[in-house]
């Protein structure tokens, strides 16, 4: 979570300086990808948006293959096959008919395979989510739909949206799902676990829907202020889950300074490489 956050923070200064012509952040999410990405293992074939990218460096992406899209060097700076992290995707919800398909696939070679769907709440609203819902449970697609509730699909709020839950129109297509705050990476951890069981037990799809807040705009070309009030993105900051998930560990002392100050020259080291690399 905080070597996301300082790559996260460097992308924002890379993006400001032209290096990289844009950027979306994960801010506020961290919790919630990194708790999910190591709930269902390295084996699983996760297919993401355009801002899991806790979730990619847990994969082992590199800091500087995370940031070659956005550099326009690249339509993918990662090798997919390795990693079994799939190309980021703009197209709002694309990725779940990919996913849903992926599934499918590989059983119909018979080849059982977890998928991991990640979505955030705007792509709910988009034709291709429903369409892969109603395909995953009526093929009974070994998928896990996580989507990452902050609460805006850019500029339009959840409340205007909806009328219901994303998890309770999951269970509409007959896909059983949970609802949960993404604030605390262990809690995530625990409910995407017992999904990722349901699955392999009953293969049968399921989806998560994770709460979380966002601190930054929509991507870096997104003046959030225009939109949101001060103190809704003040709320947003002070739920930081990076923050309150080190003071609870710090606490009940599992970590020292001397650990955090080994991860913060750490990062600061990816950093510095990736300030070479692209300035």
């Amino acid at each position: 979570m905080l070597v996301a956050r300082g790559i996260d923070e460097e992308a924002h200064r890379l993006q400001k300086q032209g290096a990289l012509i844009l950027w979306p952040s994960c801010q506020g999410q961290e919790a919630a990808q990194v708790g999910s990405a190591l709930a269902v293992g390295p084996a699983a074939a996760v297919f993401p948006t355009y801002r899991e990218h806790a979730v990619a460096l847990i994969r082992g992406v590199a800091p500087d293959e995370l940031l070659a899209q956005w550099a326009g060097r690249t339509f993918c700076g990662w090798d997919p096959h390795r990693t079994r992290y799939f190309p980021a995707t703009v197209v709002l919800a694309a990725q779940t008919l990919h996913g849903v398909g992926y599934s499918i696939a590989q059983r119909l070679q018979g080849r059982e395979d977890l998928v991991v769907v990640y979505v955030g709440d705007g792509a709910t609203s988009e034709g291709d989510m429903s369409e892969a819902m109603n395909l995953a449970a009526v093929d009974s697609a070994s998928v896990l739909f996580v989507c990452q509730n902050n609460g805006w699909a850019i500029s339009k709020p959840a409340e205007e949206q909806m009328r219901t839950s994303v998890a309770e129109r999951a269970r509409g297509f007959g896909i059983e799902s949970v609802r949960l705050s993404g604030g605390d990476p262990e809690t995530v951890f625990a409910a995407c676990s017992r999904a990722t069981g349901h699955i392999r037990a009953e293969r049968a799809p399921y989806l998560v829907e994770i709460q979380v807040g966002r601190i930054r705009g929509h991507t870096t070309s997104d003046a959030q202020e225009a939109y949101r009030t001060r103190d809704d993105i003040a709320r947003a900051k002070a739920a930081d889950p990076v923050t309150a998930y080190r003071d609870r560990l710090s606490g009940l002392g599992l970590v020292d300074t001397a650990w955090l100050d080994a991860v913060d020259a750490e990062v600061r080291e990816l950093c510095e490489r990736l300030i070479k690399e692209y300035t």
